[in-house]
């Protein structure tokens, strides 16, 4: 175990992290000061020791520098950028990063304890394998949990999903990096491009948590739409054989959420949206009637 010691401020780092940890972990954050100490701690608390955890903080004011201040594992480095979003702040902290193998994390949520390990594990029992995954829990308040699915469906995204309880060989970020134009779906993105080239090995282990809360909406303003429909937009250009009747229904979904959220708050353009949803319904038929019947049914 490493012994205990004050960490450097913004883009200076104490000299005295690790040099070949064999994981990086990556949690961009930007305002998240009231949920970061779960997810460090979650990290610090890990049975597999051999990691450095890089906080990428994308402009923060809420004092996101002072919570980290408290913190004195010599394994955790800290850097500040100026707001770019969240693709950004991966790509800046993968930059930084010392370890063989590359995890990321959300700033609001947490790794189990076991997570590590299990990962370690897993990559010593297939080393064929470049990136390596387990699954999710998510937890809601006042309802119960529920665990991601590892069984493949093509009306799903296994496994390009549950992108926080992956690791990623280093050599893949020498191709791949994290697309700046989107900031909504940017790591299903990411994960299709990488999963063209590199197969996901799966296991049949859930060591993240995932919280979902109420307050939290994604899709909480206009430019949330469009880099959500941009990203989409942009997955089906090139992705041709890849979970696509999920990607095609999420398309249509997005231009559904976006009708509805034009309806509640701001009706000027409330034509425009709708004319979205029918070339939307001409482009993807059988997707758009899936996603207004599962919208009906909900």
């Amino acid at each position: 175990k490493l012994g205990k010691r004050s960490i450097s401020n913004h883009s200076k780092y104490d000299k005295g992290h690790i040099l070949n940890p064999f994981f990086s972990i990556i949690v961009p954050t930007y305002n998240r000061a009231h949920t970061l100490g779960r997810c460090i701690d979650s990290v610090i608390n890990q049975a597999y020791d051999d990691w450095e955890l890089i906080i990428v903080d994308d402009g923060s004011s809420d004092g996101t520098d002072d919570l980290i201040k408290a913190y004195t594992d010599t394994r955790i480095r800290y850097v500040w950028q100026e707001n770019q979003e969240r693709s950004a702040a991966r790509n800046h902290g993968v930059s930084l990063a010392k370890g063989e193998w590359i995890c990321f994390q959300d700033s609001d949520d947490e790794y189990l304890p076991n997570h590590l390990e299990v990962l370690y594990q897993g990559i010593k029992e297939n080393p064929l394998y470049k990136v390596i995954r387990t699954g999710l829990i998510i937890k809601e308040e006042g309802k119960p949990d529920i665990k991601t699915s590892i069984v493949i469906s093509k009306y799903d995204c296994v496994p390009y999903e549950c992108f926080t309880v992956g690791a990623f060989h280093r050599s893949i970020f020498s191709v791949y990096s994290f697309d700046t134009r989107f900031y909504v779906s940017e790591d299903l993105h990411f994960l299709l491009k990488v999963g063209q080239s590199y197969s996901i090995k799966l296991l049949d282990y859930w060591t993240g948590i995932y919280h979902y809360e109420g307050s939290q909406i994604l899709f909480k303003n206009e430019s949330t739409f469009t880099s959500a429909r941009s990203c989409f937009d942009d997955i089906l250009k090139w992705n041709k054989t890849l979970v696509l009747p999920y990607i095609e229904l999420n398309r249509c979904v997005i231009e559904m959420k976006h009708l509805q959220w034009v309806f509640k708050n701001d009706k000027a353009k409330l034509g425009g949206s709708i004319m979205k949803n029918i070339q939307v319904l001409f482009r993807y038929p059988i997707p758009f009637f899936k996603a207004v019947s599962n919208y009906i049914l909900r």
